[in-house]
């Protein structure tokens, strides 16, 4: 069962921060170098200084980003710049926004889940994680004991019995009403007990799968596994802070991650087209629009686009009775291998463009969201094909880590991302200074 609980919250000091939107910032992971450096020197309280040091020349393995946001944080403690609310709370959060001059609104919760195996049938993964984050994010997770911002889980419910709890509370005036890179950002704290209770009880039954925040989620099992080898006892370890979703909110967005690829070798681009029309169907297109509108009607339908330059745009449909009459995708997991992003990795990279594994996430493939980016890396010259994908929806997702398998990398992109900096969760016994609202 999925055990969810209320916090105390550590946050920004609405007497000395006056505007959360000058302290708040992205994920760290979708943070570029120059956008690292414009928070960083936007203000000296800002996040950013927890979530995603800068590194010296001159650190050591006393000394780095990570003791140094470690000391951030006790500092911004001691001088009161974050405060602990007093009483547990749950924290409904609220996030409107425009993809494509159409408007949403995703409503959830943050809140604690007990730490779970994956995969044990209440919390499921969809992405592989790798070493290299995972440490980074160990070292940080030590350095802070706390959990800074929050993982991105989704749960499944067809009944009301948790949404319509959220949009009760909903209708008061917010903590926080803000606005940070074009989106609306709402923040409640719910203290009721008897909201809690309800809320509590209606996720119990709940499977939890991960939208974002793999490395975390498995860094966080790490730092409880090590904690309680130094004692049995319930600890703060136990628990991680998550933002619940429901599966089944018409305000949550996948958006695409399309793929740009180099050093294959010249033979193999030039006699691309012949190779794939034994499986796909090629449809030449007129330009990137067009090429973009046929994509979306096929959403669902094992299908992508591709650009090989000299404005050589091509849409491509999985032919029902491939030329080399082997079929394209297996009988077994057929929700996985029935993916056009699984296809794409597993026939086009692997076995067509002969490109290895290993390679699937290194410098050779480029993750891009802006398509025209894709277009103007192939027109460089530098690299020498776009793939042009649909998003999984949502319940592509969820059905795959059912199936206990793992999507390529960067297969979703969960939009939009929770803001870091609306609160966060010590792990230390000891508490800060209290607050009231």
């Amino acid at each position: 069962m999925a055990e969810i609980s209320a916090f105390c919250g550590l946050r920004y000091n609405p007497t000395l921060v006056k505007k959360i939107e000058k302290v708040v910032c992205p994920p760290y992971d979708v943070i570029s170098p120059e956008q690292q450096n414009k928070l960083h020197a936007s203000s000296r309280d800002n996040f950013i200084r927890l979530i995603l040091g800068k590194a010296k020349q001159s650190d050591t393995s006393r000394h780095n980003k990570y003791t140094r946001a470690g000391d951030f944080l006790k500092e911004a403690i001691r001088k009161k710049v974050f405060v602990c609310d007093s009483l547990p709370a749950i924290y409904l959060y609220e996030q409107e926004y425009r993809v494509a001059a159409q408007g949403y609104k995703r409503l959830g919760f943050i809140a604690l889940l007990r730490l779970e195996p994956t995969g044990k049938g209440v919390v499921f993964p969809h992405e592989k994680t790798f070493c290299k984050p995972k440490q980074d994010r160990l070292s940080l997770l030590k350095a802070t004991q706390a959990n800074l911002c929050p993982i991105f889980g989704l749960y499944d419910a067809d009944d009301a019995a948790v949404d319509a709890r959220l949009r009760k509370h909903a209708k008061a005036k917010p903590l926080y009403d803000f606005f940070f890179e074009g989106i609306r950002n709402k923040l409640w704290k719910i203290e009721d007990r008897e909201f809690i209770r309800g809320l509590t009880q209606a996720m119990a039954d709940k499977q939890i799968f991960i939208a974002d925040g793999h490395h975390r989620y498995e860094v966080a099992s790490l730092y409880h596994r090590l904690a309680r080898k130094r004692t049995v006892a319930r600890s703060r370890s136990d628990y991680v802070m998550m933002y619940f979703c429901n599966l089944r909110n018409q305000g949550l967005r996948v958006l695409p991650t399309h793929r740009v690829v180099r050093n294959v070798s010249q033979e193999i681009i030039s006699q691309l087209p012949a190779l794939l029309e034994n499986y796909f169907k090629l449809s030449p297109c007129a330009n990137l629009p067009e090429l973009l509108l046929q994509l979306k009607k096929r959403a669902g339908r094992r299908a992508f686009g591709l650009f090989l330059g000299a404005n050589r745009f091509y849409l491509l449909d999985v032919r029902a009775t491939p030329a080399k009459k082997k079929p394209v995708v297996s009988q077994g997991d057929y929700c996985y291998n029935n993916l056009d992003v699984v296809l794409l990795h597993s026939l086009v990279f692997s076995k067509l463009l002969k490109l290895k594994k290993q390679h699937h996430h290194d410098a050779d493939i480029v993750y891009a969201r802006d398509e025209k980016q894709a277009v103007s890396l192939v027109k460089s010259k530098k690299y020498q094909a776009a793939f042009f994908m649909n998003p999984p929806s949502p319940r592509e997702i969820s059905s795959i880590a059912r199936c206990f398998k793992k999507m390529p990398h960067k297969s979703t992109y969960f939009y939009p991302k929770p803001v870091s900096g609306l609160v966060i969760n010590m792990l230390k016994k000891e508490l800060p200074v209290e607050s009231r609202e």
